[in-house]
């Protein structure tokens, strides 16, 4: 085995500090810079250190220079027990000297709540009058517990800005509210029973409703007369064109609706007036509502009144195509359009020859029978 080197030590020279214990010394060395520093900084700032800590200690009666002044907080609350859920008042009173002064408090933020009860409202910090040199301020909460019994309010913090610096106030230990159950305690609590319902009750109909029901009678009641005047100026002007024009009769009305027909471009305008045209023409000579009436009645009517299907045929297809135009929209060129405004002409001369042979031998028929009622009565 190869033998190891001896370690050589070196001894250190005179006065000189070895490096572990130079680091450990630096702390001690720094001690009297420090003390000089922090000498300077009190002598600057005499009150602001000890402002901070005198708040929460009662004051003395011979206080000395830069002193922190007392400061006083209450809370009012009701000394009688409240139930479960009830709205309570609360006040928070700040006093503190007026000469010492620098600023108004800074209440809580309470954020809905101040320990187990909720804050419902929140009123804004108010200055009342000074009195005996002291300021006052105070501020209005309304609280509500839903646990019964004692529900503790724990200290809370105002800060209250002086002139030798701000303090933290707070509010007294042991403030709490005592709440009580709205439940029968013991044995009486089994047996609660739900209420029954409340019977349905007419509500009264009050005076707003008998403004608005004669409001609205009066409307309704404006409504109809305007309607009755305005159809009343509609007869009356409808009374005074039919009494200045003169009515034709069945033929010429007929002609005189084809010829305006003649003219027209859209098929289904040209289809609906031959129809309306040609109803009632059919109406008027045969003495029935044909304008109100279908295609098939007025075939079955036209039939029962003796009209031979040579006619009553032809004027029924027309009738037809017509309302295949109308309700159907059958697309039709226009020159179909121009044949059967040709062919109500000619049936409306058919019909009007044989209405006119019809009259002439009822009219022959009644002079026979009156000249044979002559003889028999001369002989």
């Amino acid at each position: 085995m190869k033998a190891r080197p001896a370690r050589v030590r070196r001894e250190p020279r005179a006065g000189a500090v070895p490096p572990r214990r130079f680091l450990l010394l630096l702390p001690l060395l720094a001690l009297p810079a420090a003390g000089a520093a922090t000498g300077r900084l009190a002598g600057a700032l005499p009150a602001a250190v000890p402002a901070r800590y005198a708040a929460a200690a009662p004051p003395a009666t011979a206080a000395p220079r830069g002193a922190v002044p007392a400061v006083a907080v209450t809370v009012a609350l009701p000394a009688v027990a409240v139930t479960v859920g009830d709205r309570v008042e609360a006040v928070v009173t700040v006093r503190v000297p007026a000469a010492a002064l620098a600023g108004e408090p800074r209440f809580p933020m309470w954020r809905g709540a101040w320990g187990e009860a909720e804050v419902r409202e929140q009123g804004v910090p108010r200055r009342a009058a000074d009195a005996g040199g002291l300021a006052v301020f105070s501020q209005r909460l309304v609280l509500a517990a839903f646990r019964p019994g004692k529900v503790e309010l724990p200290p809370a913090a105002i800060a209250v800005p002086l002139s030798a610096g701000t303090v933290q106030a707070w509010t007294p230990a042991g403030a709490a509210l005592t709440v009580r159950s709205v439940l029968p305690a013991g044995a009486d609590a089994k047996k609660l029973r739900p209420r029954p319902p409340a019977p349905l009750r007419p509500l009264p109909l009050g005076t707003p409703f008998f403004i608005a029901l004669a409001v609205l009678a009066a409307a309704a009641a404006a409504a109809v007369w305007a309607l009755w005047r305005r159809e009343r100026r509609r007869r009356a002007g409808a009374g005074g064109e039919a009494a200045a024009t003169p009515l034709l009769a069945p033929l010429p009305e007929l002609l005189a609706a084809l010829d305006r027909l003649d003219a027209e471009p859209s098929a289904v305008a040209l289809h609906t007036g031959l129809s309306q045209a040609l109803r009632r023409y059919l109406g008027r000579t045969a003495a029935f509502p044909a304008p109100e009436s279908t295609t098939t009645e007025i075939q079955r009517r036209l039939l029962a009144r003796g009209w031979p299907s040579s006619q009553a045929r032809p004027a029924v297809e027309l009738l037809r195509g017509c309302d295949l135009v109308k309700f159907a929209r059958q697309e039709v060129p226009a020159a179909r359009g121009r044949e059967r405004l040709l062919a109500a002409r000619r049936l409306a001369e058919q019909i009007e020859e044989r209405v006119a042979a019809t009259a002439a031998a009822a009219a022959a028929t009644a002079a026979a029978g009156g000249a044979r009622g002559g003889l028999e009565a001369a002989g």
